[in-house]
């Protein structure tokens, strides 16, 4: 069971693990713990050097790529984000992306990472043709979030 707050489900764990180059399987997991780990502290900074460690030893992992992009979104990289989340989109596996979602708790993390959870799953919903299902995630996420979170949420709604 993840600490609450600073550590990533087993299986979303392993799942980058998997992806990684041969050899490099603990590496990922390092460096994603680490990414979660400086997110929720607020150093976004770090966690995007996270990210691209993450990246460099898990290139195929889409959690990874997602990750770095909506990092670099933050930190005004446009960019970097455009490129990283449209290589999510390519390697994205929407059926995987919710399983492994599902197993998320809210009780276990903090509401940015909660929101940026319900973000993707929405993403992972409207790219299996569920938009609807999409929009009633992010509206329910909307009314739980804070002033800070609202407005991600509102822009992917808008992008459904």
């Amino acid at each position: 069971m993840p600490s609450p707050k600073t550590a990533l489900p087993k299986r979303l764990a392993d799942a980058i693990a998997h992806s990684a180059r041969p050899g490099k399987g603990d590496d990922a997991r390092k460096a994603a713990a680490q990414l979660v780990k400086a997110r929720e502290a607020g150093n976004l900074k770090d966690a995007r050097k996270a990210a691209i460690k993450a990246k460099l030893v898990a290139p195929r992992s889409a959690w990874v790529r997602e990750q770095l992009g909506l990092l670099a979104f933050d930190l005004e990289d446009l960019h970097e984000a455009t490129q990283e989340l449209m290589a999510y989109r390519r390697q994205g596996k929407p059926a995987r992306a919710l399983d492994l979602l599902t197993e998320l708790k809210r009780q276990d993390v903090s509401t940015k990472t909660w929101v940026d959870a319900q973000i993707a799953r929405a993403r992972a919903l409207a790219d299996t043709g569920r938009a609807d299902t999409a929009f009633t995630f992010l509206k329910e996420a909307a009314r739980d979030a804070g002033p800070k979170d609202r407005p991600r949420l509102l822009e992917a709604m808008a992008e459904l």
